[in-house]
């Protein structure tokens, strides 16, 4: 019986020294937990933030809009652009210039990607490339530009024409040609838009062809990389539409959206395109806003019963899918916009002295009466501050 005892005993006490042990936390457990707990209370502060509504904002920095003529404003990485016909200036803060570049243009053209910039004089032969530390390359085109596109890494696509031909052309971001393609109108059709991937390797083209009055469309797709090098024309498939295609973006490097006048496809080109799936809307689109994660549709609503009263439905209807082309959010609004653009975040409306900022699950972040003409105004990329230009003044602001 002792002997018994003892082993009992002797089981217990190594029993408590087990679940002892099991108590104890070990510093790689607890960084483990801590781990945990920063996580959550991330996601709860994001659930917080998302759920927050502004009505006024905060001037952080303001200075004197001294502009003369003409001047387009686009944010590049952390700064401002404005550019005209007579050059381009760079400033990472308002009252500081990081570089300037004087040039002539009859109808400058820039296009943005990352933190690289391209300016292009449309019907003229000349291209600008620069980052943000200035210029890095340029570019003097054998033939008129028609339009430019540029990648990431600095890669510039240039759509040139020349009487009854068009030419793709590549170019480094140093202005070094890499590809330059010949179409023919005649047989490919005339070029209405073109996109270019982030990698600068692939290239999305919609023709228009027009024969005995009829209109239709060829979305043609390329790849200047080793997956296209033994491709004729580097042309990795074509695909074929009974109405106008005006608009091809890229979403990603390897997700490319075709939108129509009532619709759109989007296609996935891991190497050749394929169709992933097309929406047809059965009304006209008024406005298109697209993100690395969504693209918005705004239609203009019905707001006149039959007997020519107006109705009680608002004047708009949103509609935003994900990149897959799945419906993600729809609602009406009544907001009488003129401009509307975006973030990965947000949807930016406004009109000469009205703005209202939508989340992409479609709730209202912020409306505000301005009290002086909006010129343009600008996200950046730290969350909920904007570049404000009006008429008298340009200013970083914070929602509050």
């Amino acid at each position: 019986m002792k002997s018994a005892k003892e082993k009992f005993v002797k089981f217990k006490a190594q029993l408590k020294e087990k679940w002892k042990h099991r108590r104890e936390i070990s510093p790689l457990h607890r960084i483990y937990y801590i781990g945990i707990a920063a996580v959550v209370l991330v996601l709860i502060g994001g659930l917080i933030h998302q759920s927050l509504a502004y009505g006024n904002f905060t001037v952080l920095t303001s200075i004197e809009k001294t502009d003369n003529v003409e001047v387009n404003y686009q944010i590049m990485g952390n700064g401002l652009l404005r550019y005209s016909k007579d050059g381009v200036s760079y400033s990472e803060n308002l009252e500081e210039t990081v570089w300037n570049q004087s040039f002539e243009m009859a109808s400058a053209r820039a296009v943005t990607r990352g933190n690289y910039l391209a300016i292009g004089d449309i019907g003229s032969n000349q291209i600008r490339i620069f980052n943000e530390s200035g210029q890095v390359g340029s570019v003097v085109t054998s033939y008129p530009i028609v339009d430019i596109a540029v990648a990431s890494q600095g890669v510039v696509a240039a759509i040139l024409s020349e009487g009854s031909s068009n030419y793709i052309d590549l170019y480094s971001n140093t202005g070094e040609q890499l590809v330059t393609i010949r179409t023919n109108i005649s047989d490919m059709g005339y070029p209405l838009d073109f996109a270019l991937s982030e990698d600068g390797e692939k290239l999305a083209v919609s023709y228009l062809n027009v024969q005995d009055g009829t209109m239709s469309t060829t979305v043609v797709f390329y790849n200047f990389g080793s997956a296209g090098a033994n491709e004729v024309d580097h042309i990795m498939g074509t695909f074929q539409y009974d109405t106008i295609i005006p608009k091809m973006e890229f979403l990603g490097n390897n997700t490319i959206a075709a939108y129509g006048e009532e619709g759109f496809a989007i296609f996935s080109m891991n190497y050749y395109p394929e169709l992933v799936r097309e929406v047809d809307f059965g009304r006209e689109i008024k406005s298109i806003f697209v993100s690395d994660k969504y693209m918005g549709f705004i239609f203009r609503n019905n707001t006149e019963n039959e007997d020519g009263s107006e109705s009680s439905e608002d004047l708009y209807h949103m509609e935003v899918y994900t990149t897959s082309g799945r419906l993600y959010m729809e609602r009406d609004f009544d907001f009488e916009y003129e401009t509307v653009t975006n973030t990965d975040q947000e949807i930016i409306m406004y009109n000469d002295t009205e703005c209202v900022i939508y989340t992409f699950s479609g709730r209202e972040k912020f409306s505000y009466t301005f009290s002086e003409p909006i010129i343009r105004l600008l996200p950046k990329n730290t969350e909920d501050e904007y570049i404000l230009i009006s008429s008298s003044a340009i200013q970083e602001i914070r929602l509050r």
